[in-house]
């Protein structure tokens, strides 16, 4: 076991609901989750902004994902109303074929839609901390690229949680995430239903997170290493003795 695997260990277990029966017809809208806001409300422009994006969706007319509103609820619990916490809604959107380039070409798109939409509401890239799971975050590496690209400045960090191992070319080599966010990070799974691998990338963090029911997951995605790799994200919202996941966030003191 590794040191990454040992510390990580201690750190959270895993637990909560990210999806909800109901189809969603979004085919990518940015939403205001944080604390005390009503719909249609804009980010406050002074506030660190964390932004979420989820991954594919396969049945979108039958479930919709609430993967956006755990991490604003544990945001909330933490620090209230002192950051942004946002979420791009693409349920409708994540797939467009069934050849995996088509997907992924989508996705890239989707990520130019999400910076044009960050820019519409005045948040700046230095302010933003974009986090991916699964396809998102080939969404969330083409938004940083295009915001850097369209602003002159890198986002504050990039957080890939769980990226599949088919989509590091996207996400890696064509995206090179670590020229447009000055932090990057990936988060994965070993094991039978965990889907990504270490990214072996010059400024890259990685970060392997042990999950309970790795073969459980084989038969029941709900249990997956790869949600569990999500799901201990969002627990180490509220657990600030963890020294990774959302504690790692440079917006955070010793977070750098």
């Amino acid at each position: 076991m590794t040191p990454g695997v040992a510390l990580l260990a201690l750190c959270a277990t895993v637990g909560g609901e990210l999806m909800a029966p109901g189809g969603d017809s979004a085919r990518g809208i940015l939403v205001n989750l944080t604390a005390g806001t009503v719909p249609g409300q804009l980010p406050h422009p002074a506030r660190p902004t964390f932004v979420f994006i989820h991954g594919f969706n396969p049945i979108p007319h039958a479930l919709h994902f609430t993967m956006g509103e755990r991490l604003s609820e544990a945001v909330a619990r933490r620090s209230g109303a002192a950051f942004n916490v946002m979420a791009w809604n693409w349920n409708a959107a994540t797939m467009v074929g069934l050849r995996g380039s088509r997907n992924d070409a989508n996705a890239i798109e989707q990520g130019r839609a999400l910076a044009a939409a960050l820019r519409s509401v005045g948040l700046a890239p230095s302010q933003v901390h974009l986090i991916g799971h699964s396809s998102g975050c080939i969404v969330a590496a083409s938004a940083s690229q295009s915001l850097a690209a369209t602003t002159g400045q890198r986002v504050a960090q990039l957080t890939l949680l769980e990226p599949a191992s088919m989509y590091h070319d996207s996400v890696f080599d064509r995206l090179a995430p670590w020229a447009s966010a000055h932090v990057v990070e990936n988060y994965w799974a070993e094991g039978p239903s965990g889907f990504g691998r270490h990214a072996p990338y010059p400024g890259v963090r990685n970060w392997q997170v042990p999950t309970p029911h790795p073969y459980l997951g084989v038969v029941s995605p709900q249990h997956s290493s790869h949600l569990g790799v999500l799901r201990w994200y969002f627990l180490t919202v509220e657990d600030p003795n963890c020294p990774a996941g959302f504690n790692a966030s440079i917006f955070l003191s010793g977070g750098a």
